[in-house]
């Protein structure tokens, strides 16, 4: 079976490839291709059948970029997809992701910059640069810059809630994480353990500002991107409308759909707000592969660098976080790395500082599978076969659904679901998953359809149940919404947003 599989997922990549080149713009083009070298050429020949395999076996026509430094250039970077899906626009390598989480290295080393300037030292406190912070916690007193960098200062995960739905913009916007975080206490004493904090990163934003003078956006882009020898990448958004060489923001509900709102708030910068090109981050691998050494001279010292990637604290599965980097291994080999992901848009990038080598992936979907594809990157550039994988059995489930309807993909889906034997991982969770993405898109019909079938074998889902409201209100059908609503309310009494769905239709009828 999994032969078979194998054997339709390559004769659908010509299809995939067809449709999603078909402005005249093709792989060979010099604007979506750069390889040099044995090593470029054996990455070409192994690794990009082996990830046009992963975007039709996971029904991906929008983009994936990657590239691999090694030494001191760059040896493979590839565009794959579309940037925009609808304008039929392919992605290149000068164009611009998001990458979310990806952000917070370059807030790490806009730091140390700093520290190198005299204007600031790791170990200084927060409140001693920013007097006016302070939280609902008499520890907070005692948060570092080394805290907040390595994830250790306690301060939650999030401070503010519906970032990209609630943007804020403007000379305030990364001050205003100071009046979030008064309310919250912390979850911890500051340097008692790890804890991932988006907030944490923003605060860092804030001081930024201060020590420098300057805008965050404007800091990082004259400090350390134009530097890094990062030509376009930006923290900045102008207009309206999207620029026309950022790669807009899809999920997947049955097809690769637009997913809204894009992130962008200006407020989550420092954590999360960089969009850069691939081959730009190539030259962002290559400052870490070579220490410090930029194309415009060395940026940082050698010693700064090192302490920025030496281990500060244990995370709770075993690996180590330095000033702003996840310290790990693959393949028994070290690895510097971090990850991004923002509904829309997935980012990754491996640093083997043993192998003076870096690897970067970057997709304007979600459901990319990122992850699998650096690995895969790592295994046949370190000369072994790359690993087999799963996807989800949404992907064949969403392609019966379209062509012959609920009933037919139902069957399709008990059947996946028996079948242990192929490369698809049946999982109700998902079906759940391409319901929201669906109402996010008023596809109201497909995901009513999807939900009740979700339901069916998750009845006590206040989220499902709520999704399924909202379907009903956007058909029209206010009876039904609102049954949906008492029932996320029946299984949970104190669920605040069935509350809120319900008192806005209260409202309405008054």
């Amino acid at each position: 079976m999994k032969t078979q599989l194998l054997l339709l997922c390559l004769a659908g990549i010509c299809s995939l490839c067809q449709c999603t080149n078909s402005t005249g713009s093709s792989h060979s083009d010099a604007t979506n291709t750069l390889i040099q070298g044995a090593t470029g050429a054996r990455m070409d020949s192994l690794f990009t059948p082996y990830l046009e395999q992963l975007r039709v076996a996971t029904d991906n026509e929008a983009a994936i970029a990657v590239g691999i430094t090694q030494g001191e250039e760059i040896v493979y970077a590839r565009s794959f997809g579309l940037a925009n899906v609808a304008q039929d626009i392919p992605a290149d390598l000068h164009t611009l992701f998001h990458v979310a989480s990806l952000s917070k290295p370059f807030t790490s080393l806009a730091i140390a910059t700093l520290v190198e300037k005299g204007a600031l030292r790791f170990d200084d406190r927060l409140v001693d640069i920013v007097p006016e912070f302070e939280m609902a916690d008499s520890n907070d007193q005692e948060i570092t810059i080394r805290h907040l960098l390595s994830h250790s200062a306690g301060v939650p995960r999030h401070v503010a809630t519906d970032d990209w739905l609630k943007p804020s913009f403007g000379p305030q916007a990364v001050s205003e994480n100071l009046e979030h975080a008064r309310s919250f206490a912390l979850d911890f004493k500051p340097s008692s353990q790890y804890s991932y904090s988006n907030a944490g990163f923003d605060l860092l934003g804030v001081v930024i500002e201060r020590v420098s003078g300057q805008p965050f956006a404007e800091y990082l882009e004259q400090a350390v991107l134009r530097p890094a020898g990062m030509r376009t990448s930006t923290f900045v958004h102008e207009g309206n409308s999207l620029p026309s060489n950022w790669a807009e923001a899809y999920s997947y509900g049955v097809q690769t759909q637009v997913w809204e709102p894009f992130p962008y708030s200006e407020r989550v910068l420092p954590s999360s707000g960089l969009k850069a090109s691939i081959l730009d981050l190539c030259q962002w691998g290559l400052l870490h592969v070579k220490n410090g050494e930029a194309p415009t001279g060395r940026l940082l010292k050698a010693e700064t660098m090192n302490e920025i990637v030496s281990p500060q604290i244990a995370t709770p599965w075993g690996d180590q976080m330095g000033l702003g980097w996840f310290l790990q291994s693959y393949l028994d080999r070290p690895i510097i790395m971090h990850t991004g992901a923002d509904t829309g848009f997935e980012a990754m990038i491996y640093i083997y500082p043993e192998e003076d080598v870096s690897i970067v992936v970057l997709a304007n979907r979600d459901f990319a599978r990122t992850g699998r594809l650096i690995n895969a990157a790592s295994e046949i550039l370190f000369g072994q076969s790359p690993k087999e994988y799963q996807v989800s059995a949404r992907f064949p489930f969403a392609k019966t659904f379209q062509r012959d309807g609920m009933e037919a993909a139902r069957k399709h889906w008990q059947i996946l679901e028996a079948d242990t034997t192929d490369i698809y991982q049946a999982d109700s969770d998902d079906l759940l998953t391409a319901g929201a993405v669906l109402e996010n898109g008023k596809y109201w019909s497909a995901a009513n359809e999807m939900l009740t079938f979700y339901l069916e074998s998750n009845p006590e889902s206040t989220y499902a149940w709520r999704l399924l409201g909202n379907t009903y209100l956007g058909m029209s059908d206010t009876l039904q919404a609102i049954d949906c609503y008492r029932q996320t309310l029946a299984i949970n009494p104190d669920y605040e947003k069935g509350q809120k769905a319900l008192l806005q239709l209260e409202s309405r009828g008054n």
